[in-house]
């Protein structure tokens, strides 16, 4: 998916930005402004970048790392996979699967609760 942004800034700058704002639980109508605002995007690719961005957690928040996303085809979802996976503890000592916990698991029941 290609998301065009103003020239000098990246995918992997937007996706660390929509990680900051999600965490803090900023409003999509803020996030939507600013990556408007911030990053050139128009208004399509910024609702698409919060779409990717928070599948990308959600792909993680799995524990499956069959459901990493292809680098080259979502590469704000490969990175919010990225930072998040990296942060989950191991099912177990020799596990390839994680588990689901700390700031992005109470991110996503917080959004559950919120639907």
């Amino acid at each position: 998916m290609s998301i065009v942004l103003s020239s000098g800034k990246t995918n992997e700058e937007l996706a660390n930005f929509l990680l900051k704002k999600l965490e803090v639980h900023c409003s999509y109508e803020s996030m939507l402004s600013e990556i408007i605002t911030v990053f050139g995007a128009n208004e399509d690719d910024a609702d698409l970048a919060i779409d990717r961005v928070q599948g990308g957690i959600v792909r993680a928040l799995t524990g499956n790392p069959v459901n990493e996303p292809d680098k080259s085809k979502d590469p704000l979802a490969w990175h919010s996979f990225q930072v998040v996976w990296s942060k989950l503890p191991k099912k177990h000592l020799f596990s390839k699967y994680k588990k689901p916990s700390g700031k992005w698991e109470a991110w996503y029941n917080d959004r559950q609760k919120s639907c």
